[in-house]
């Protein structure tokens, strides 16, 4: 008795786990992409957002003297960056999709 329900509890595990992992994030529609709000923000936050915007597209600028001892410039690097490659990963997803389906 009690090693039918063991197998039984193993196999619905099992079964759950073989039926997750067929799922395929190739055909997941792309996240809606929310741009950097800067408002209210500091001038020097928004001028790392640039420069970080600009280094995630491949065209590195950073003020290292402000990066190392503005806290602002430096989270509003890293902010840009990180918002601008989100950015440029969603066009590339949605440029894949394109042409896959013409």
């Amino acid at each position: 008795m009690l090693n039918t329900k063991i197998l039984k509890s193993i196999l619905l595990i099992t079964s759950l786990i073989l039926l997750t992992a067929c799922g395929s994030s190739k055909h997941m529609s792309p996240k809606l992409h929310k741009p950097l709000d800067l408002t209210g923000a500091s001038e020097s936050f928004i001028s790392g957002a640039n420069d970080g915007c600009e280094t995630a597209s491949e065209k590195y600028k950073k003020d290292h003297e402000a990066f190392n001892n503005d806290f602002e410039y430096n989270e509003g690097w890293w902010a840009g960056r990180n918002n601008c490659e989100r950015l440029s990963k969603l066009h590339e997803s949605l440029e894949d999709s394109n042409t896959s389906n013409t």
